[in-house]
């Protein structure tokens, strides 16, 4: 007799068992958040109302000010990004497996990367708000120790998926380790590198534009201020002038990544 189904093994058990394990929580979310149906049609059917609230787009008189603060949280994020991937580089190449060979440093570095990781941007720019003020250094700032987790994991990652076959032929024809890293491990994970500071820089430009609602600077206070006072359409303005900053950083990433190559 031909068996048509994959005999239930541990691990087909235990796969099945974490799926089950996955959809009980998500089941358990929706219910505990009170997900309705009724009310989500309600809020699509309502859906062509409400957009008309934010069109046509509208300076409201201050194209001005809207674009100096969105310069501002361009400075912002672009420091940020600076100073984050001067601190998360180093970390990121220690925290490799493939890089470092102690376990306890690279180890060590590791739960540094998921103890920043574990604390939210906008926590970091209430603090230092309480301790620089209000202004686009508290963001900065901020945005910096929050790059710390993101790209230093990244980093980490992109040096661990190099090819191996490479360093070994290295260290083979008698290359130092010093000499291979540079060469070899870091010739390869350059373009990711890149790829992912430019992500980072994306990112630091949305982030600022939200701890701009603490008062850490950037147009983040006059889109709060906005719809505070129901003036969508300057909403919408504020969100056109955010996406042609997030596509202009996007097209000088694609140029950097195809001259790094």
């Amino acid at each position: 007799q031909v068996q048509l189904s994959p005999p239930w093994t541990a691990e087909r058990r235990r796969r099945f068992l974490a799926v089950g394990a996955v959809l009980a929580l998500l089941v358990a979310s929706a219910w505990e958040v009170r997900l309705s149906p009724a009310v989500l049609w309600d809020g699509l059917v309502k859906l062509p109302e409400t957009a008309a609230l934010f069109l046509p787009p509208s300076a409201g008189g201050m194209m001005d000010s809207l674009v100096s603060e969105m310069l501002v949280t361009i400075q912002i994020a672009l420091a940020a990004t600076f100073l984050g991937a001067v601190l998360a580089i180093p970390i990121g190449v220690l925290a490799a497996s493939n890089v470092v060979a102690n376990r306890s440093v690279r180890s060590a570095f590791r739960l540094l990367i998921v103890l920043v990781r574990g604390i939210p941007e906008l926590i970091l720019a209430i603090i230092f708000v309480v301790i620089t003020g209000l202004g686009g250094v508290a963001g900065a700032l901020a945005l910096a120790v929050g790059a710390v987790g993101l790209l230093a994991k990244l980093v980490a990652d992109s040096l661990e998926e190099t090819d191996t076959r490479v360093q070994d032929a290295m260290r083979t024809a008698g290359a130092s380790e010093l000499q291979t890293f540079f060469a070899a491990t870091l010739r390869q994970a350059a373009p990711s590198f890149v790829a992912h500071t430019m992500y980072l820089l994306d990112t630091n430009i949305r982030s600022a534009t939200l701890l701009g609602v603490v008062g850490a600077g950037g147009i983040g206070f006059l889109l709060l201020n906005a719809s505070r006072v129901n003036q969508f359409d300057v909403v919408t303005m504020i969100l056109i002038l955010m996406v042609i900053v997030v596509l202009a950083v996007e097209a000088l990433s694609m140029w950097l990544r195809r001259a790094v190559r």
